[in-house]
């Protein structure tokens, strides 16, 4: 059976695990480790901005429909 999971990964992750593979020694695979840790770091706490505004004006700014008119299509 063939295993499929590389076809899963992400672009990314497809290239840190093409780069591990290409390591040589325990070394290379810290730097590369430290590497992208720091790269994950830089990603992290990104804070999502706080909206205030009610929920109709949540329903104008971005068209959405009230859950009531979805209900209202199933009945």
């Amino acid at each position: 059976m063939e295993d499929k999971s590389l076809e899963l990964l992400t672009e990314a992750e497809r290239r840190f695990f093409d780069e591990y593979h290409r390591c040589q020694n325990e070394e290379e695979i810290q730097v590369l480790i430290e590497r992208e840790n720091r790269l994950n770091e830089s990603r992290e706490n990104k804070e999502i901005p706080h909206l205030n505004m009610t929920l109709e004006e949540l329903k104008v700014k971005y068209g959405l429909i009230s859950h009531e008119d979805v209900w209202k299509g199933f009945l």
